[in-house]
């Protein structure tokens, strides 16, 4: 009897292809090249390409013009922190990218050229985001050309690393030259008036004087990101004021600020679309919080940095206003004990992730409160936690089955304490235990109960790497923040 081999339809192909893509759009590349189905699926299916760095090299820069003549498709083009060389192209890849065989959505760019700005808005009408970041060559007169070329922007990041810069510079200098200033910003928000997100975080060149420009020119503004900038409470109230799509605001220190005629207290009213709050008002936190209780503002992320001028009476009048908080980081605040922490998840229903670091006061059995107090929790960071010497686990455990994602990175712990883990959180995914590669045996327990594991950060030695071979058959994304083999 003749057999008939039949072959998997589309569809089914398209669907196997798309798992692929899940975790990385670079796992397409291959199945790409196997024949012309795969390559028609692959196409419509990758919408993101990052360029290597090897790319920018004459021998290597054929490979980028394949992949683009490859995925025609493409909606994201990423271009990351390349180190040049005698032979390296900069200009190569600008020059792939502003084909008209090109759609592109959102451009990551780590090099920086006039001309670039000039071609992406002669070709690009469709480009909405635009991520200039880490460019330590960033101007004023480069955020006008942008400003010029792109008018139609509607997400611009040019966050600066606070690795470059020093704090030595000050706007009012000659050094404000190297600077992205109040100046650029100024121009900048009267030419993109559709502006909706902006991240300006680490330019130090920036003031208050930047967030009213931003504020007054660019209605549509729900998202600001302003770290590491010299702002103070007057342009944050101006921003509360006057920005009424504001969603999400990410500031970080702030300084006080002697007009008395704006304070959060007489702000924060008017901020009803607020949801994400990134904010130290250094010393000032009762009262930042308790205006976000009394305005009645339904947050859902907030970060609490530092527990300068927050009370325990504040925080919980403020978690009691907020039950709908879905996202809370906690960090230094040393006030925190794990007793109080009980008392607190009976204001958290519906937290799905909480990151606590620096919290001296606070040991592993609020990893086991958590778990049990907080019924959709399922992301859990908690870097630096110590085991307590008279932790010894007696507390009842009941497991947890929403749990996927767990950062135990550099943790105090012990390999008793992971075993319980493995045992609470049964459906975890996604673990990070790198600077625990002492405890071998703990994360063994671990990846024994958890049966669902898909990504694992660990450094890499000797004993976990004979220990991940017994779970190779897994499927297993392995992540290996160091590698400490040779040293160990």
């Amino acid at each position: 009897m003749k057999l008939v081999r039949k072959e998997l339809s589309e569809d089914c192909w398209e669907l196997i292809l798309n798992r692929l893509a899940i975790d990385d759009f670079n796992y397409l590349q291959s199945p790409s090249l196997v024949c012309k189905l795969f390559l028609s699926i692959t196409d419509r299916l990758r919408l993101k390409l990052g360029v290597s760095n090897r790319l920018f090299y004459s021998d290597n820069c054929e490979g980028l013009f394949r992949a683009l003549q490859r995925f025609t498709n493409l909606k994201e083009f990423e271009l990351r922190v390349p180190f040049f060389g005698d032979k390296a192209d900069v200009n190569y890849p600008i020059r792939r990218i502003t084909s008209p065989l090109l759609d592109l959505q959102s451009i990551y760019l780590t090099c920086l050229l006039l001309k670039t700005f000039l071609k992406l808005g002669s070709t690009m009408k469709n480009l909405k985001i635009l991520r200039c970041c880490l460019l330590e060559c960033l101007r004023n007169h480069h955020l006008v050309a942008i400003a010029d070329a792109l008018p139609w922007l509607e997400e611009l990041d040019i966050h600066f690393s606070c690795y470059y810069w020093s704090t030595e510079w000050d706007s009012n200098s000659r050094s404000a030259k190297y600077l992205i200033t109040d100046a650029g910003i100024e121009v900048m928000s009267r030419k993109l008036r559709g502006l909706r997100k902006i991240d300006i975080t680490g330019q130090v060149g920036c003031s208050d004087r930047s967030l009213i420009a931003l504020s007054s020119n660019c209605v549509l503004l729900n998202e600001i990101r302003c770290g590491l900038c010299k702002v103070t409470e007057h342009g944050i109230c101006f921003v509360l004021r006057h920005s009424r799509n504001l969603i999400c605001f990410k500031v970080g220190s702030c300084y006080s600020s002697p007009d008395n005629s704006f304070t959060f207290e007489n702000s924060m009213i008017y901020a009803t679309s607020l949801r994400d709050l990134a904010l130290d008002p250094h010393g000032n936190y009762d009262q930042l919080i308790c205006s976000i209780a009394t305005a009645g503002i339904q947050l859902e992320k907030i970060v609490l940095y530092d527990d300068s001028g927050l009370s325990l009476h504040g925080l919980s009048t403020f978690l009691c206003a907020c039950p709908s908080l879905t996202h809370l980081m906690l960090g230094s605040i040393k006030i925190l004990t794990d007793n109080y922490m009980r008392d607190l998840c009976r204001y958290l229903p519906n937290l799905v992730s909480i990151t606590i670091d620096g919290c001296s006061n606070l040991t592993t059995a609020t990893f086991f409160i958590l778990a049990k107090e907080c019924p959709v929790l399922s992301e859990i960071e908690m870097p630096h936690i110590n085991l307590h010497v008279e932790d010894d686990f007696d507390m009842d455990l009941e497991r947890n089955y929403r749990i996927r994602s767990l950062d135990l990175s550099c943790a105090r712990v012990n390999n008793k304490f992971l075993k319980k883990v493995g045992v609470v959180c049964p459906n975890l995914q996604t673990l990070d235990v790198s600077g625990l590669y002492r405890l071998t045996e703990g994360i063994e327990d671990i990846l024994k109960c958890c049966s669902q594991m898909k990504h694992l950060t660990v450094d890499r030695t000797r004993e976990i790497v004979i220990l991940l071979e017994q779970f190779k058959t897994r499927c297993i994304k392995i992540e290996h923040h160091l590698n400490l083999e040779e040293r160990i």
